[in-house]
């Protein structure tokens, strides 16, 4: 194989890599756009399904049971995480204060 024959080859493979890479990336992109404005769609569809539930009866909703049991918890567990989010525990021995607090009530150490 001569020089011109090698030089010509790798030549070629570089640009079959190359327009391979390129491919793989266009695909890549178009998979995450994709994703992105599938995930955009289903919100929007979730957003029309809340807003008639909210449109409906109280009588209406009563058809709900499951979902109203988990609009219950959901509401339940932030109200329980707003309530620990006004507390922090003291580092050393593990005393609950207040956000406010700067040192721990019970052995003086300073929290964070």
């Amino acid at each position: 194989m001569t020089i011109d024959k090698i030089k010509d080859s790798l030549i070629s493979a570089g640009k079959y890599v190359s327009e391979n890479a390129n491919i793989a990336t266009s695909k890549a992109n178009v998979k995450l756009n994709l994703k992105s404005k599938e995930d955009a769609l289903e919100s929007e569809y979730a957003k029309i399904g809340k807003e008639y539930f909210n449109s409906l009866s109280k009588k209406e909703k009563d058809k709900y049971k499951n979902l109203l049991s988990l609009e219950e918890e959901v509401n339940s567990l932030q109200d329980e995480l707003n309530r620990l989010n006004e507390f922090k525990v003291c580092q050393k021995c593990g005393t609950k204060v207040t956000k406010d607090i700067s040192y721990c009530p019970d052995c003086g150490s300073k929290v964070n």
